[in-house]
């Protein structure tokens, strides 16, 4: 390599280094300038991820304390302690346990405390199966006339049956008629309607 070609290289190495220094300088100038804002920015991101870690934590262990209690909830339903944690827990869970209980025994009270809850399919299911095992023909039409009723199909069936049985064949039918072709229940409602009671 030649001296001509050493200095050109010299040249290059400084204009680069003076280049570097140049930036840190325009850094150090920047960050002095907006020191503040800087540090807020990443006080902001270190709470906010510390934040995140620590709900995420907390929540994860809010799930796991509802499972255990509806796991020992299965294996012995009348645990209130289990009961009672699985509300403060995970109350939705908990309505659910509650319903699911209550239609196993056909507590129509605790059914009808279930009909209040904030939870609306809750609220809507406990409706029908009150109706259902009060065997009111007026509740269950009142239930299934609810747009938003989620058995609509199993009110129409009730109700058609109900009548049928009041020797009112001509309104059961009529009811029976209403559930939709593609229902499940359809077929259920077909058979009552010909294979049924009878008019005398």
């Amino acid at each position: 390599m030649g001296i001509k070609e050493q200095v050109e290289f010299a040249k290059e190495e400084l204009t680069q280094d003076e280049k570097l220094l140049a930036g840190l300088i325009k850094v150090e100038r920047f960050y002095k300038r907006n020191k503040i804002p800087l540090l807020g920015l990443a006080a902001a991101l270190t709470v906010g991820t510390l934040f995140y870690g620590v709900t995420g934590y907390l929540e994860q262990q809010r799930l796991e304390r509802a499972n255990a209690a509806f796991l020992t909830l299965e294996k012995n339903p009348a645990d209130e302690a289990a009961l009672k944690t699985l509300e403060n827990e995970n109350p939705k869970l908990a309505a659910l346990f509650m319903l699911d209980r209550a239609v196993k025994s056909g507590d129509v009270k605790a059914l009808e405390g279930l009909v209040a809850n904030k939870d609306e399919t809750v609220a809507d299911l406990a409706a029908y199966h009150v109706a259902a095992l009060r065997k009111e023909e007026a509740k269950l039409k009142a239930y299934r006339m609810r747009s938003e009723a989620l058995l609509k199909d199993f009110a129409l069936l009730d109700e058609g049956y109900l009548l049928m049985r009041q020797g009112k064949i001509a309104q059961g039918r009529k009811c029976l008629a209403s559930i939709d072709k593609n229902s499940p229940l359809a077929r259920v409602a077909k058979m009552l309607t010909h294979y049924g009671l009878s008019e005398k």
